[in-house]
């Protein structure tokens, strides 16, 4: 609400004979602001003023979040604030409007002396291209706080489309790559269905990305890109906001109105929640400049996407990233813990999280070595996995070795391939000792447990899964050899062998005339 000095300037330039737009020109306040007080009454001014300053507002009970907030971030939007109180209860909606929260948030920085840092930028406004017609793509990033009291620098791919400004926002950890930034635009066309005609890039960053340490478009892995998908590429002059505009908004928006002030997890939750934010806010809220919702407005425009294919080339789909193993011997993945031996940690000891059809499988950076596999959870804050109490404890390393050298057939090749699996696999040496162990028990065909043995030997498959792989292959082998020897023939005449006569048949039928001629 206005004070008594603005409603006065009001009043004087009305009996001045100016229109309602030029007031509104000459103070800087909204056209709305000057409609609302243009016929109002000193006396009906005084009794809102009293009204507003007594009044209830229903944002009333998040008012310590509130300030908390502001104390720690001065430069929040109130558009942030009610994002973060919708996300907070879990709602889409709340009991109170978005405008009257920036009123209220406006009523709370001037109560607590809470000012906001302003930033000034000069643009010009352009036309919207047509439906499907354009989408333009930037990059940024934003140093955020980590849940372990740290720093962490996080990169944000985002692309919009320039008619309906639909967004789609992607973040990772490290610095962008030919093959992520393609991988980014890929997903990006699988959130909308399809791709504009046209996509417009920064030509500085694209050149010498600043904020990516690095060149991304002319390099070969992305013109074979470009050559694929078939899209026009216009590339924008450098200090020129009109032409990339919409993006330099979108990574702003996407930096400060998502990222800003949260707190770091892991960055797979991250994306997670940027995906919520978009559906929430991002793409379903009333666009500033536009006056429509971007989400309505491309249920339209996506009729008028080009369809892209599958690649034909080979381009990661997923980015594989490094997970750190703690020393508990858990990783961190998705705000889940997940197990791994006893054992496995060591200071810098990274593994990968492939996920593959629900499972999760944690390999070793360097070796490619399975640590664990387990199912893959969708709930945060769970221990995945239990502790291994199946091993065999009864005896000794040296005991169990011996007994296994003996099922393998004591002799060099044996001891050779359990040095070698020891000297690979130290801490799983007793792991492997009793799969061996159980393969042998459970073949006892001396010879096929030899012949796989040398197998192995021959082609450095130093392990006891290899072991039990070349036994189950070389036993099927062995089984289907006389099959083999006549390939042609129907399956159930396979394992038939023809019968042999001795030579006095064949004389005796050839002195009695039985033969063709």
């Amino acid at each position: 609400m206005i004070n008594w000095i603005m409603y006065g300037k009001i009043k004087e330039l009305k009996r001045k004979g100016f229109n309602k737009s030029q007031v509104s020109r000459k103070l800087g306040k909204d056209y709305k602001t000057i409609l609302k007080y243009w016929e109002m009454t000193v006396e009906e001014y005084s009794a809102e003023k009293e009204y507003a300053s007594t009044r209830i507002y229903k944002a009333e009970p998040y008012e310590d979040y509130v300030v908390e907030n502001l104390r720690k971030y001065p430069d929040m939007s109130a558009a942030q604030l009610y994002d973060w109180i919708m996300e907070k209860q879990n709602e889409k909606q709340l009991p109170f409007k978005a405008r009257a929260f920036r009123s209220f948030v406006a009523e709370i920085r001037l109560k607590y002396v809470i000012p906001k840092p302003t930033r000034i930028r000069q643009y010009q406004a352009v036309d919207d291209p047509p439906m499907g017609d354009q989408s333009q793509v930037d990059m940024g990033e934003i140093t955020l706080n980590t849940y372990n009291g740290k720093r962490k620098k996080v990169y944000c791919f985002a692309i919009v489309l320039s008619h309906s400004r639909y967004k789609y926002v992607y973040w990772q950890e490290m610095p962008f790559t030919t093959e992520t930034f393609v991988m980014c635009h890929q997903l990006a066309f699988k959130y909308f269905g399809g791709r504009t005609r046209e996509i417009v890039y920064d030509q500085d960053k694209i050149l010498a990305v600043s904020e990516n340490h690095g060149d991304i478009i002319y390099t070969e892995g992305f013109q074979a890109y470009i050559s694929e998908c078939k899209f026009d590429i216009y590339l924008c002059r450098g200090a020129d906001p009109e032409s990339k505009g919409r993006i330099e908004s979108v990574v702003g928006y996407a930096k400060h109105g998502f990222a800003e002030h949260r707190t770091l997890h892991d960055i797979d939750s991250f994306n997670d929640d940027c995906l919520d934010w978009l559906d929430r806010t991002g793409n379903g809220k009333t666009h500033g400049t536009t006056k429509k919702v971007p989400a309505k407005v491309f249920s339209i425009e996506k009729q008028y996407l080009k369809p892209v294919q599958e690649l034909k080339f080979n381009y990661a789909t997923n980015t594989i990233i490094p997970y750190a193993v703690r020393k508990d011997n858990i990783i961190l993945y998705k705000s889940n813990r997940y197990r791994v031996p006893k054992g496995t940690y060591q200071p810098g000891k990274n593994v990968y999280m492939i996920v593959d059809d629900g499972e999760v499988n944690i390999i070793d950076v360097l070796t490619g070595e399975i640590y664990a596999t387990h199912p893959l959870c969708h709930d945060r804050g769970r221990l995945i996995g239990q502790i291994r109490k199946n091993r065999d404890m009864s005896l000794s390393i040296e005991a169990l070795e011996s007994r296994t050298v003996k099922l393998l057939g004591r002799n060099k090749a044996a001891i050779l391939f359990l040095e070698t699996i020891h000297k690979l696999k130290p801490r799983y040496y007793r792991d492997q000792l009793g799969a061996i162990k159980t393969v042998c028990n459970e073949k006892c065909n001396s010879a096929l447990i030899n012949q796989a043995l040398n197998y192995c030997i021959e082609r450095e498959l130093y392990s006891a899964s290899n072991f039990k792989s070349a036994v189950i292959y070389l036993d099927e082998v062995n089984h289907s050899s006389t099959s083999e020897l006549l390939p042609g023939l129907p399956a159930k005449y396979r394992n038939m062998l023809p019968e042999i006569r001795k030579l006095a048949v064949y004389e005796e039928a050839m002195n009695n005339g039985e033969y063709n001629g």
